[in-house]
């Protein structure tokens, strides 16, 4: 199974739409989707939100270790222009540890670290920003192999330019493209 983790609902549509995902009416604590071979799964914005909602969908869906963990998501940068695509190969946690993810090589996508903040953080650096990925990636481990964790994230803003966070069909056609 592929259970993928994304923080809000504007970032989730998409994948509900394509995937033609049904919602789950016994999850409480999370927003669950499923359909076929894919789990989707709102954590709601922070790190803890994330940990928390791989842990309730891990359980949820029997307890397989050798399912595979996608977090999809938004993300700024200081530079790289607004929808551009990234793997994660290192995840930067303020607070915690540093981790090294598997980075499948995809030639159509390119590799870049990613800093979790606890809030968010305008100041931009070489590494993209979000404010989930290490709490995700923290409890995937406990649940999967690192070969089966990945992290695909879209930049959503930088120094010079911002999308609109409200619009949802705006972060639709970022997921889309």
């Amino acid at each position: 199974m592929i259970h993928i983790i994304v923080a809000t609902f504007k970032e989730a549509k998409f994948f509900i739409d394509e995937l033609k995902l049904k919602k789950l009416n016994s999850a409480k604590e999370f927003q669950i989707f499923f359909g076929g071979e894919f789990t989707l799964t709102i954590s709601g914005m922070g790190k803890l939100n994330s940990a928390m909602s791989v842990t309730t969908t891990y359980f949820e869906f029997g307890g397989k270790k050798n399912n595979c963990w996608v977090n999809v998501g938004l993300a700024g940068h200081k530079a790289h222009k607004i929808g551009e695509l990234f793997i994660i190969n290192k995840i930067v946690d303020k607070q915690n540890n540093n981790y090294y993810p598997y980075s499948p090589t995809l030639k159509s996508v390119k590799c870049i670290s990613c800093t979790t903040y606890d809030k968010p953080d305008f100041s931009y650096s070489d590494s993209i920003s979000d404010m989930e990925l290490s709490g995700f990636y923290h409890a995937c481990n406990k649940y999967s192999y690192r070969e089966l964790i990945h992290s695909l994230k879209i930049i959503s803003d930088n120094r010079s330019e911002t999308i609109n966070f409200k619009n949802e069909k705006q972060i639709f056609e970022l997921f889309k493209a």
